[in-house]
């Protein structure tokens, strides 16, 4: 059983058996981009994966236990909770009558050009971002051109 749960758990760099939360890289990499999307956005999204009921196809954590276990408030829950159906990365969805939800999961944006075609307040950051790798790439490119690199001759078998 335990060499199962080895081959199968690859995305943690160390042994673990406990439970674990896996989040699409477009969520760290696209989905940040834009201005509301806050880390406790993030943090909701993952404690939103981390109670999905594969059975059930929907997730369903009571605001108490989200602000018991992420030490934040039911405000800032609410508002990251907005945010991700903003971004139509998760639905909500009334449960019963005393106020409590269900989410379901949508699929990702992976691509940062469609992500900024569909939501336009993501541009200013999306520029920011392409200006930031211009200015990291003529940094190396003139670092590189001033200390030649050791062993440019030797030819590696």
């Amino acid at each position: 059983m335990t060499e199962t749960i080895k081959d199968v758990q690859k995305a943690l760099p160390y042994d673990y058996d406990g439970g674990w939360v896996a989040v699409q890289n477009a969520v760290l990499t696209v989905y940040t981009l834009h201005p509301d999307f806050k880390a406790t956005t993030l943090l909701v999204y993952a404690y939103l994966l981390k109670n999905y009921n594969i059975g059930r196809q929907y997730s369903w954590p009571s605001f108490d236990a989200m602000e018991i276990d992420l030490n934040i408030s039911r405000g800032t829950i609410s508002a990251a909770t907005q945010t991700l159906c903003d971004l139509g990365m998760i639905n909500i969805f009334k449960r019963g009558s005393r106020g409590s939800h269900a989410y379901t999961f949508n699929v990702l944006i992976d691509d940062e050009v469609e992500f900024i075609t569909r939501f336009p307040d993501a541009i200013p950051n999306y520029e920011k971002k392409l200006a930031k790798v211009k200015r990291i790439d003529e940094k190396k490119a003139a670092f590189d051109k001033l200390i030649p690199v050791r062993g440019q001759d030797i030819e590696l078998s």
